[in-house]
């Protein structure tokens, strides 16, 4: 058809062709096989990038040079896992859910196995746990089939059911409403017409349920790539929804949603028309833009002035962003000038455009409103100083670069096809960012030439390389890291405003051109420098103890959850024992753990061995109280602490000794057995009331008796008189204090006397004892 944008990949080398039909005569640029690239290249990679997951090398294989990736890793369907990662692909559809997990269906690239092709397959990336879950669709392609793909299961027409999903495609047009739904339009896919296959342009709308996990056919025809290759679209009257009205078949479209949860849809390979769909009404409106033709320049006006009458002109692969204030934006595409020195001028575009959805008016805000040549060509990139915004800079003209909003609303564009600073057309890897405020331009890194290098490939490679991705060490920030050079790229925005880019057609770490399943993510000066998590320190450290260990794991990371092993032989995992407080360690053995934090990878593994070399099992024994007192014919009690040491855990018995007469001791239990920790019992001394000393009689009768007998005996017997006296005398004098004369006295009572003794408890445990003592007094 005479004007279309014919937007092809070639089978034998998948290098992208743009070509440009007229009648039944084709023009076509040459592949970038053939282009003379010239120019050194200037690296100033950007700060920030971190290869956060995926390969960073494609396999090599002979039989298809530049057009290999890697199969994916599918896992259980429904089942997140640190290993499931989706095969290599570009242009599949994106969608950022209301939690802020990433969703990406289908598009061109590898299945489970080697097939390549149309994709079906849903995919989920939680950003808490930095984890991939296939959702749905197929992990396989159909065999014997060029091209391939997964026809679509339909059901009933605004009925979501467990069987539902789109057939394969790339290049689909997508919105998240504010229920939290995945809308998807169109695209490019498989089909079969008459037995004969090959790709078509669908026009029907899907929504999908990330709480049911459900598809539902909410429009368009189920029939494309059955009995017709496209469908045109029912227009209606401008501005008017009605239950009719539906954009025609297409794939490449640009798509935004507005503050009240409408959703926009642009052109692509159709047209230059614009839509408004209403999720809560499910009509579509047409809005601006011409009905049914594929080849509209555009209508540019007078820049920086918006028009009703403005409208950018057919285009595919347009970059495309909603800035803070609501707005939409519009940049670059492969498409139609303004037609000024040729209606039918098609290539690489850098105009930049905004449209107002409260006034329904598009504005010209910058670049060049007409190509430099007749068809194919583009207008170079004005890169200015790195980091320096300016009015004079402009990304060269592109298609198919990877694009986010971040936090302060700026606008960022990332590689693409296209041109730079001068030079032929190539694959780019340079970062821009557009402020609105200002409507500046500021390159952020990347090259600013396209490629000479000759790729360092296995395979057979008959065109220069792009630039090779520089990758360094998963999950780490450096200057000096940047993918490479590629187009068709995924990407989403976290709820921190942070952007993730994964895979798209282009270069690997050495330059070989494939499709990639890289997963990056890009952080500001301001953010994290590491997306994998602080390994954790594990306290003491490694080493030969003599005395069971007390062990502790802490992490730097903030919210991290630390999981570890003792076996010495399994690697900790999310699914081992979670660590809540201090792990004892009482003999030989190796502690192993690793910290999952939200929002980032899993450390690396810490671990430290310990040798314990314990003395034998032992005890201590402790009586509470040093001394005791009890009146006589009462019971005093203490407490007796048993405390293991070195993993004792026997029974203990126990005995008293240093007793009065009159007294016993028990024990309450008889035994204890001490596990872990202390163990105690209750020691009772039992005393009677004859244990104290009793009141005792002082006679004085003894002496006085005896000096009244010696002095009669004296009187008496005299020859014994000198003899006796030397005996008596001392004894007559003691008596004589006692009496007035040789007479005789009356018996004196004393009060009782405590008893003090020394109490001895033994305790003992087979061939092990220990004593501690207490002293008791009796009142």
């Amino acid at each position: 058809m005479a004007g279309t944008i014919c937007h092809e990949r070639s089978k034998g080398s998948s290098v992208k062709i743009l070509n440009r039909c007229l009648g039944s005569t084709r023009l076509c640029l040459l592949p970038l096989a053939l282009l003379a690239l010239s120019a050194a290249a200037q690296n100033n990679a950007p700060i920030g990038w971190i290869w956060a997951g995926g390969n960073s090398t494609l396999v090599p294989d002979n039989s298809k040079p530049g057009d290999v990736g890697r199969p994916g890793v599918y896992g259980r369907l429904g089942v997140p896992a640190p290993t499931n990662m989706p095969g290599a692909r570009d242009s599949a559809a994106t969608w950022t859910d209301l939690k802020g997990n990433f969703w990406m269906f289908g598009g061109n690239g590898y299945d489970a196995a080697t097939g390549v092709g149309l994709l079906n397959d849903l995919w989920e990336f939680n950003t808490s746990t930095l984890q991939w879950t296939w959702m749905g669709g197929s992990s396989t392609l159909p065999v014997n089939q060029f091209p391939t793909g997964q026809p679509g299961i339909y059901g009933t027409l605004g009925i979501a059911a467990p069987g539902n999903v789109p057939g394969g495609r790339e290049s689909s047009a997508t919105w998240t409403d504010k229920a939290g739904k995945l809308w998807l339009f169109g695209g490019e896919g498989y089909g079969t017409i008459n037995d004969l296959t090959g790709n078509t342009a669908f026009s029907d709308l899907w929504a999908f349920d990330p709480s049911t996990s459900q598809w539902a056919w909410m429009g368009g025809s189920n029939q494309i790539g059955i009995t017709s290759w496209s469908q045109p679209g029912i227009y209606g009257t401008k501005g008017v929804p009605a239950a009719q009205n539906m954009p025609g078949s297409r794939y490449s479209a640009a798509s935004w949603t507005d503050g009240s949860g409408n959703l926009w849809l642009l052109g692509g390979s159709a047209s230059n028309d614009l839509w408004k769909f209403n999720p809560s009404t499910g009509l579509w409106a047409w809005m601006s833009g011409s009905p049914g033709s594929p080849a509209q320049p555009g209508i540019y006006g007078t820049m920086g002035v918006a028009d009703a009458a403005n409208v950018p002109g057919t285009r595919e692969d347009a970059t495309s962003w909603t800035d803070s204030s609501g707005n939409f934006w519009l940049f670059g595409g492969n498409g139609y000038d303004a037609g000024i020195t040729d209606p039918n001028n098609v290539g690489y575009l850098n105009d930049l455009w905004e449209f107002t959805p409260a006034t329904n008016e598009w504005t010209w805000v910058g670049g060049s409103n007409t190509l430099p040549c007749g068809d194919g060509c583009g207008e170079d990139g004005v890169y200015g100083t790195l980091g320096v915004p300016s009015p004079q800079n402009a990304p060269g003209g592109r298609e198919g670069g990877a694009h986010w909003t971040d936090s302060s609303g700026n606008l960022w564009l990332f590689a693409g096809i296209g041109f730079a600073a001068s030079g032929p057309y190539g694959y780019l890897d340079d970062l821009w960012k557009f402020t609105p405020s200002t409507k500046e331009w500021t390159w952020q890194g990347g090259n600013i030439q396209i490629s000479t290098s000759t790729p360092n490939c296995a395979g057979p490679q008959t065109y220069p390389a792009p630039y090779p991705g520089i990758y360094g060490t998963l999950g780490i920030a450096a200057s000096g890291n940047i993918p490479g050079s590629r187009d068709g790229v995924q990407s989403w925005v976290d709820q921190t405003g942070g952007p993730w880019l994964f895979g798209g057609y282009g270069a690997d770490a050495n330059g070989c051109l494939g499709d990639q399943d890289d997963l990056w993510t890009y952080q500001s000066s301001a953010g994290r420098s590491s997306l994998i998590a602080a390994t954790p320190v594990i306290s003491p450290a490694t080493g030969t103890y003599t005395t069971s260990q007390s062990v502790t794991i802490t992490d730097a990371t903030p919210g991290a959850l630390i999981y570890y092993t003792t076996d010495g032989v399994t690697a900790p995992t999310g699914n081992s024992t979670q660590y809540n407080g201090p792990i004892t360690v009482s003999a030989t053995e190796t502690i192993q753990a690793i910290a999952l934090a939200p929002s980032y990878l899993n450390s690396s593994i810490a671990s430290a061995i310990y040798t314990v070399n314990l003395p034998p099992p032992d005890f201590a024994v402790a009586v509470a109280s040093p001394s005791l007192t009890v009146t006589a014919g009462q019971t005093a009690t203490t407490t007796l602490s048993i405390t293991p040491a070195n993993g004792f855990d026997s029974p203990v018995s126990f005995t008293c000794s240093g007793l009065s007469s009159g007294a016993s001791c028990s024990f309450s239990p008889a035994t204890v057995t001490p596990s872990g920790k202390a163990a105690s019992t209750t020691l009772s001394v039992v005393t009677s009331a004859g244990t104290a000393s009793s009141s005792r009689l002082t006679s004085h009768i003894f002496p006085g008796a005896l000096a009244i007998g010696l002095c009669f005996f004296g009187w008496n017997k005299r020859r014994r008189f000198r003899l006796l006296s030397l005996v008596a005398v001392p004894v007559i004098m003691a008596g004589l204090q006692l009496l007035s004369g040789c007479g005789g006295g009356a018996a004196v009572s004393s009060p009782p006397q405590p008893v003090t003794s020394t109490i001895t408890v033994t305790a003992a445990s087979g061939s092990l004892q220990h004593t501690s003592t207490f002293t008791l007094t009796i009142n």
